[in-house]
């Protein structure tokens, strides 16, 4: 069974993985909004895609963007899970990125949707059930369509998205210099999606995470989600997104290269929160 709280059920999973899926370089990308975890908070998505001045990419009759343009938006993954309008969270980012308006990277909840949907057995909590609930809410024929299209999008997401020409890298919870370099692939796809840990569990039985914004020093300016903040993230070189919307907090986008930061207000708390969020300022 995939255990989260222990890295070892990970690493030996026997899932392809190469360099190519596991880092995505966008040379030409120089200018794009980067998104954080929405875990379903549709409204919120919608809202902030308008605040950004998106709304052209709400419409149902959206075209194919040009083959040549690079996207307008990069994700940092954790679109399902825990909110209330999942599927709809979900078929809105697969249909911006599979027509060339986004990128996305995986994150840990969905990598272990992606598991489920390929009969791997998983553990059932952390709002992976009501996923599966709304999914399954689907009518039979409908889908089955719909999980053959999300497992070909699953199979071409990358754990990294690296973009003007090096100067950026989009993961969604922790990046670390040279990891591209490094040999073990799976271990560069664990620290991707999960980030470092102690090795300890929190008293809610949640693997220990440490801040390694804190110290990182390039040289890719890094975006990132996961952990959860009362606030952005802001450091020099890191920048923490995930301002814990499906909590009552807000969904937040960061605009490069300006490093402007743009977020709605939660419309309401879809999950309670395990813990106190962190403060970025110790406030």
């Amino acid at each position: 069974m995939l255990n989260e709280s222990d890295p070892q059920s990970i690493l030996q999973l026997n899932s392809p993985i190469t360099l190519t899926n596991v880092i995505q370089d966008v040379a030409n990308l120089t200018a794009c909004d980067v998104i954080g975890d929405i875990h379903g908070c549709y409204e919120e998505l919608v809202d902030l895609l308008r605040l950004l001045g998106h709304s052209d990419l709400l419409r149902r009759d959206l075209p194919i963007a040009s083959p040549d343009a690079p996207p307008l938006l990069l994700f940092v993954g954790d679109i399902v899970d825990r909110g209330d309008r999942i599927m709809d969270s979900l078929r809105l980012v697969h249909d911006l990125c599979t027509k060339g308006y986004a990128r996305m990277v995986f994150g840990n909840h969905d990598y272990r949707f992606f598991r489920w949907l390929q009969g791997d057995d998983v553990k059932i909590a952390h709002g992976l059930e009501q996923t599966i609930a709304e999914f399954n809410q689907m009518p039979s024929e409908q889908r089955e369509v719909w999980r053959t299209q999300l497992l070909t999008f699953f199979e071409s997401l990358p754990y990294a998205i690296r973009f003007d020409s090096g100067r950026g890298i989009v993961v969604h919870a922790a990046w670390r210099p040279r990891m591209k370099e490094e040999i073990d692939l799976r271990r560069v796809r664990y620290y991707a999606i999960y980030g470092p840990t102690t090795g300890d569990l929190t008293p809610q039985g949640f693997p220990e995470r440490v801040d390694w914004a804190s110290t990182y020093k390039g040289p890719e300016f890094a975006i990132f989600g996961h952990q959860v903040y009362l606030r952005p993230y802001n450091t020099p070189y890191a920048v923490g997104i995930d301002t814990g919307c499906v909590f009552g907090g807000g969904l937040t986008a960061l605009r490069y290269p300006s490093r402007e930061l743009v977020s709605v207000k939660s419309r309401s708390a879809r999950a309670a929160y395990n813990g106190p969020m962190l403060d970025p300022n110790g406030d």
